[in-house]
């Protein structure tokens, strides 16, 4: 706390009327992206509804990878500090990611129900999703030797696509073809 408090150029005292603890600070910073992420990814999904399942997905995980790639420190940071925190925190934090996996598992789950995707599990695949959404971030030291951001989105959303799609041969520039031409 007091190497913090220098960093903030304030006294560990005022540091200490702020935060009780260095689980406080932890807390705040990751409570707060993880909650802000999740609510611009519901509020992004919430404007997808008009498009396809397909469609829609690509551009979801388009903007979920995107974050990562724009705040891919507190990517890190959270898996790396999480489990620093008292349980009820934890749960706070774990709420905020099921609420991106739910924004994912609907618009799977919607993707079946009209006939566009082949799932069992919605929610395994919303997981799927996330993960390699996170792994752009955790993985960046080997990642970028190999790909640039945008070839590792369109190369993880094709897979994805003809992973669960009903016409196996869908890719992103495929399915923006489609929805151009309806």
């Amino acid at each position: 706390m007091r190497e913090l408090a220098r960093a903030c150029e304030m006294s560990a005292g005022a540091l200490y009327h702020y935060f009780g603890s260095k689980e406080e600070i932890l807390y705040s910073i990751i409570n707060s992206a993880t909650s802000q992420q999740a609510g611009d990814m519901e509020d992004y999904a919430n404007e997808l509804t008009a498009l396809s399942p397909t469609m829609a997905l690509v551009e979801l995980m388009g903007k979920f990878y995107e974050w990562h790639d724009d705040n891919q420190d507190i990517t890190l940071f959270t898996y790396q500090e999480t489990k620093n925190l008292p349980g009820n925190a934890q749960r706070n934090i774990f709420d905020s990611e099921a609420r991106i996996l739910t924004v994912f598992e609907k618009l799977l789950t919607r993707g079946v129900e009209e006939g566009e995707f082949d799932i069992d599990d919605p929610r395994l695949i919303a997981h799927d999703i996330v993960v390699l959404g996170h792994a752009w971030a955790l993985r960046r030291w080997h990642l970028r030797k190999h790909w640039t951001f945008q070839t590792y989105l369109k190369e993880q959303t094709d897979a994805m696509l003809r992973t669960i799609a009903v016409d196996n041969n869908v890719g992103v520039a495929s399915t923006q073809r489609k929805e151009l031409s309806k």
